[in-house]
């Protein structure tokens, strides 16, 4: 089985870089030693309660972004999120009616 091994601390890591968070302030919200936030960029994995402490701390969902590594032929139990499928087809319907009244108008005008 070839799979991509998924760093956890390197996606911590990268985040607190990008977002600028000073380490030291996470280790407070976290109740932890600024070591501790080190030795999390450096794990290749983190616990899920520590991972989940982090995401809370900064509030930052890291599990979807391992998620969203992963193939995406692999099955989940989350429900699919209809709201924008469900909106463009109101707005489709919506623009049927519209050209409709639109087409009625111009051919009422013509006579």
């Amino acid at each position: 089985m070839n799979t991509n091994n998924i760093h956890v601390g390197e996606l911590v890591k990268k985040h607190i870089d990008t977002k600028k968070v000073y380490k030291s302030a996470l280790a407070r919200k976290l109740q932890r030693k600024d070591s501790a936030i080190i030795r999390y960029q450096h794990s290749a994995s983190l616990q899920t309660k520590v991972l989940q402490a982090i995401s809370h701390a900064l509030k930052h969902n890291f599990f979807a972004d391992i998620a969203a590594q992963l193939p995406a032929t692999y099955t989940t139990t989350v429900p699919a999120d209809n709201t924008q499928t469900e909106r463009i087809a109101q707005l489709e319907h919506e623009n049927a009616l519209l050209q409709a009244k639109y087409d009625a108008l111009v051919e009422v005008m013509r006579k």
